[in-house]
């Protein structure tokens, strides 16, 4: 059992100065508010089973033309209906445990499970969106092999402004859906360069937004893809939902009097019942129904069908070369 040593801590003459020193890994996606909580997906996640599937009304169709009236009591008007479709979604069932020998506090003089408790928020946010980055990647891989990548814009190399207006472009007349564009810092530093960026600034001249195209632009060095690419992505309202289930025990503080060679330990688990799901996607994984996937297994292609249609899925993507981008020779024209 992994545990907090006496080697796993600063030791000088004031224990009392010891200070957490926090991850600079950030969660930008997550925060971002492409994420909404859903009460359809906290129904799936309380429901106890680790594959549920959601029921949904499909739109009337528009492509029926609508009935002639007529004096003739006998013409029957033609009748249309309303039609059920319907998705998978994979409830994860997660825990995780941090413990502590007495003797690394008594020593220590500092609460490292105080510690633990006030970072445990911020691990979890740090698992969802490694999730969630895993879902992005799994239905842009799913795209690219069962829909012609009409979400997707390979740009290669070449970071332009033509680049994100086509991936934009790809919805149609639907593009103003999208809300938010995130990139990774490399990029960001690329748009910069290129005047593709606009900043919102406060009566004192303080940057308090970046936009493009007029939409809120975040940045996060989590934005990669497989074999070596940047991954940029537009997201619209409800991009991915989530729901929160009830793990029986959700916190629990496991006491070993005996542990530390009697000098006592003590353990912090946490359990989290959660659903992340990419909005008109299907899951199509075939494994245990009731395995929690891995982010690895969200980022699999085979694991994903879309079941809406393109312009109803707020999502596109510009994929980019990982090798290093020319500074720019000229300014680019929006």
């Amino acid at each position: 059992m992994a545990t907090t040593r006496l080697g796993d801590i600063f030791v000088a003459d004031y224990y009392q100065t010891l200070e957490p020193v926090n991850s600079p890994e950030k969660t930008a996606v997550y925060e971002s508010g492409i994420i909404t909580r859903n009460p359809a997906l906290d129904a799936v996640a309380m429901n106890g089973q680790g594959t549920a599937t959601i029921s949904y009304w499909q739109d009337l169709n528009a492509d029926e033309a609508p009935n002639v009236s007529t004096d003739n009591p006998d013409d029957r008007g033609a009748v249309g209906k309303a039609t059920q479709g319907n998705m998978k979604a994979r409830t994860l069932f997660l825990n995780k445990g941090y413990g502590v020998a007495d003797l690394t506090a008594e020593l220590a003089n500092t609460e490292p499970m105080q510690h633990i408790r006030n970072r445990f928020g911020t691990y979890w946010n740090r698992q969802w969106q490694r999730y969630t980055l895993g879902a992005a990647r799994g239905i842009i891989a799913s795209n690219i092999a069962n829909n012609g990548s009409d979400m997707i814009v390979d740009a290669g190399a070449d970071v332009d402004a033509e680049a994100f207006i086509d991936a934009a472009f790809t919805a149609g007349d639907a593009a103003d859906q999208f809300s938010a564009l995130g990139v990774h810092s490399a990029v960001m530093k690329r748009m910069a360069k290129l005047d593709l960026i606009e900043y919102l600034r406060d009566s004192e001249g303080r940057i308090i937004l970046a936009t493009y195209l007029g939409k809120p632009i975040f940045m996060d060095d989590s934005l990669t893809y497989a074999s070596g690419q940047y991954m940029s992505m537009f997201f619209g309202s409800g991009a991915f939902g989530y729901g929160v289930g009830s793990p029986h025990m959700p916190v629990e503080l496991d006491r070993d009097p005996a542990g530390g060679n009697g000098g006592g330990a003590e353990v912090l688990w946490e359990r989290q019942t959660y659903l992340i799901h990419p909005a008109g996607f299907s899951w199509a994984g075939g494994e245990d129904p009731n395995a929690s996937p891995t982010p690895a297994a969200m980022a699999n292609a085979a694991n994903w069908t879309r079941v809406f249609d393109r312009k109803q899925v707020p999502f596109a993507a510009v994929i980019l070369s990982l090798i290093h981008i020319s500074e720019p020779t000229r300014q680019a024209e929006i």
